[in-house]
């Protein structure tokens, strides 16, 4: 029997914070839904959290996502088991919304970052704390002007803006891909971009805000050598904003 997969609603309006669906699928603590607001853990990003709310008046909490093997379907871990088969039922899926935002806050800083470093990128992790990309590069990083560089690409209050391009036309132009040890997401023959005003443009398949100015401001925690060629640049923010109103979806 085919696998059917999963509607990944995040892809194209990473602000909505809930769906009303059908549970596809349950086993003990993981549940598949036949649509979700619910970023899988995947490219560095750590995967949401949340709760599901059935009409029963049930809550079950929601302590990770992850994609299932094949990445057909999203994997919703529950913080608790449950026995009873919930296959065909209604579920209003609601994260984190606070948390989300904070991951799609950092994960368009490390796409900043990444304009700021003229280097190959060979690791990633985004954390609703903080976030740091390792980079293939022996010269000595100037910590102070990466900070001023990124902040004042933040208070530019840049659009960052969505396209999809196909996988011959990225093959062509190589060097839109920054990462080094994964290539990019691919889906139907065609990649995900994600465009920073003019000072980034990359395959990218995470969650990203509308504009720059909603980072806010960030410091550069540290700057690591991990090997003659790996530097590691760790950012956290500078404040503590919350997110846009629940339920918000793009204007």
């Amino acid at each position: 029997m085919a696998v059917i997969p999963t509607i990944r609603l995040f892809d194209n309006d990473p602000y909505l914070t809930e769906v009303e669906t059908s549970i596809a699928s349950n086993d003990g603590e993981v549940v598949c839904l036949d649509e979700t607001v619910f970023y899988a853990e995947s490219g560095g990003q750590s995967g949401d959290t949340g709760v599901f709310l059935l009409g029963s008046g049930e809550i079950l909490p929601v302590k990770e996502t992850r994609y299932v093997p094949g990445r057909l379907r999203i994997a919703h871990i529950l913080a608790h088991p449950v026995g009873a088969n919930l296959t065909g039922q209604r579920v209003l899926a609601r994260l984190d919304w606070d948390r989300r935002h904070r991951l799609m806050r950092m994960h368009s800083c490390l796409h900043l970052l990444c304009s700021l470093v003229e280097a190959p990128v060979t690791g990633c992790a985004i954390h609703p704390d903080h976030g740091r990309l390792d980079f293939d590069i022996e010269a000595t990083i100037d910590r102070q002007a990466v900070s001023d560089g990124l902040n004042a690409l933040i208070e530019r209050d840049l659009p960052v803006e969505l396209s999809y391009l196909p996988v011959r036309e990225l093959r062509i132009d190589p060097a839109l891909v920054r990462t080094v040890q994964v290539a990019p997401p691919e889906t139907g023959g065609v990649v995900r971009i994600v465009r920073i005003g003019d000072v980034d443009r990359q395959p990218c398949g995470g969650t990203h805000v509308r504009s720059t100015g909603e980072i806010g401001p960030v410091a550069i925690a540290s700057i690591e050598k991990k090997g003659r060629r790996n530097r590691r640049i760790k950012i956290t923010f500078a404040d503590h904003r919350a997110g846009p109103p629940l339920g918000h979806g793009k204007d």
